[in-house]
């Protein structure tokens, strides 16, 4: 007897009448016009003659990609229907090759944790500062006192629109001969502020398109920049060759075409637009800090991200996701302390306004007494990552820890074990702990508090 129905489909059919306003990804908030025609199956092709082919080059795909780096100011840009990891995974052997020493941001990504294990690069791992930045001076000694270095791996933004400070960094690699690399997955659109990493001083920067351009999920570019003499980080063929080791060689081309279509609304229209909702934004920040809330702002802060720190009223952060789902206001991401809304110029006045009295209605609710005895109940997932002073202990290489026999165990039995897999609450899917490093008993208690009941081990 075979099971009937469509549970999945049906999922996404409940969810959507639910009605509540995106803010979420992917940016184009499921009414970016110029993407109407590739919701037609007509349009899901192939690899032909007349549509080209993602890696071979010399057909309509390179021109579009070329039309792209001019706009986004890139020696070279490649587009990519895997998503931010395909670009991810293309840029680390770009970078680094396979087999080096690669400086590591703490709170990189597990695509990167991954990627790095499958290439067996050796990562040296820094920990963000207390404002959850890198430090370029904690860089320039890490880069002094390791040997072999061969690129710096950073993440700006982050999901809480935190930005790195791209231009001192840039600056403490240059001097050492090492390209900086950024995961940008969060920042195609920074741009129209003048910080995206690309501009700043970055060799190479991953962007997530659809994160927050009127892109398919799934669409992603892999931007190239030059070196100080002018000359390209990396050649095309060079990249072209590289990405397709990692990607399908059956591409999504409604993902492909919209962001050829995005790069088209950029340059018309996408930078204004942005600027638009920045403002909108920035009266956002307004509202909630005369509800006495505290909101991340300057000059290293994404404009365009509401993030609202919801524990400076005393309203734990998933509590206030809860209100916020329930006033029609869907997040992006929630811990403990932050509440994180996507917003991009194809948010609807009307659902910007919702927002606005979600806001309200949070300090409303508080006063009332709707939340009391509810404050403050988990550790945040992001602060799994957050180093306590030791180090954790490295005892293989990630390569070889996750090819490596293993086994799943309860959480509560895990201290002291070998992780052989990246254990990474999503959002924001930052690693908590490494393939290869040792677990302690602290990081299986956190972990198990916010969803991680079994772990993988080695055997």
């Amino acid at each position: 007897m075979f099971d009937t129905g469509a549970p999945l489909a049906d999922a996404l059919r409940g969810y959507l009448a639910k009605g509540r306003a995106s803010f979420h990804t992917p940016g184009h908030k499921g009414r970016a016009g110029l993407l109407g025609d590739l919701a037609s199956l007509e349009y899901d092709l192939t690899e032909l003659p007349e549509t080209g082919s993602l890696y071979d080059g010399g057909d309509c795909i390179e021109q579009a990609e070329i039309f792209a780096a001019k706009a986004f100011g890139a020696a070279e840009t490649l587009f990519s229907a895997g998503g931010c990891t395909l670009c991810i995974q293309t840029m680390l052997l770009l970078g680094a090759g396979p087999g080096g020493r690669v400086l590591f941001l703490r709170n990189a990504h597990r695509s990167a944790v991954h990627a790095a294990a499958l290439l067996g690069l050796e990562p040296v791992w820094l920990w963000p500062g207390e404002d959850g930045r890198p430090s370029a001076g904690a860089i320039k000694e890490m880069l002094n006192q390791s040997d072999n270095i061969r690129g710096v791996y950073i993440t700006s933004p982050d999901y809480y629109g935190r930005l790195a400070d791209i231009p001192a960094i840039s600056a403490v690699c240059q001097e050492a001969g090492v390209p900086l690399l950024v995961d940008n997955a969060h920042g195609s659109h920074l741009g129209a502020f003048g910080r995206h990493p690309l501009a700043l001083g970055a060799a190479m920067t991953a962007d997530s398109a659809h994160k927050t351009f009127p892109v398919l999920t799934g669409g992603a570019m892999l931007h190239i920049g030059r070196r100080p003499d002018g000359s390209p980080w990396v050649g095309r063929a060079e990249a072209k060759a590289a990405m397709a080791l990692f990607g399908s060689t059956s591409p999504a081309f409604p993902v492909l075409a919209s962001l050829d279509l995005a790069r088209d609304w950029w340059v018309r229209a996408g930078r204004e637009a942005y600027r638009l909702t920045a403002a909108d934004v920035a009266g956002l920040r307004r509202t909630a800090r005369e509800e006495k809330m505290a909101v991340p702002d300057g000059p290293l802060q994404d404009p365009a991200r509401l993030t609202l720190d919801v524990q400076s009223i005393g309203v734990d952060g998933g509590d206030a996701s809860a209100f916020f789902r329930s006033q029609g206001c869907e997040p992006e991401y929630a811990d403990e302390r932050f509440v994180v809304f996507i917003i991009t110029p194809f948010n609807t006045p009307a659902e910007l306004e919702r927002l606005r009295g979600a806001i309200r209605g949070l300090s409303v609710a508080l006063r009332r007494g709707r939340f009391l005895g509810k404050r403050s109940r988990k550790r945040a997932p992001a602060a799994a990552y957050n180093w306590d002073g030791i180090p954790p202990e490295t005892v293989c290489p990630p390569r070889e820890a996750l090819l490596s026999p293993c086994e799943t165990i309860p959480a509560e039995e895990a201290a002291g074990r070998v992780a052989a897999r990246a254990v990474c609450p999503c959002p924001p899917g930052v690693a908590a702990v490494i393939p290869g490093e040792r677990i302690t008993g602290e990081l299986a208690d956190r972990l198990k508090r916010v969803g991680f009941d079994h772990l993988v081990v080695l055997q």
